[in-house]
């Protein structure tokens, strides 16, 4: 083995889903980790994510 780690699938967000998950942030006050574990999405997405709409 070569100790690499193994990648997540890619995950694209469709954009009904994208205002969802804003909505959440910004709405709700959802975290970032809460937003990971609803959407199965990875760190850099949702900080993206976040991103564009603060």
């Amino acid at each position: 083995m070569s100790g690499t780690k193994q990648r997540k699938p890619r995950i694209s967000f469709m954009p009904e889903q994208r205002l969802e998950y804003a909505k959440l942030m910004v709405n709700e006050g959802y975290s970032n980790k809460k937003i990971r574990e609803i959407s199965g999405a990875g760190e850099t997405a949702v900080s993206l994510l976040e991103a564009t709409v603060s």
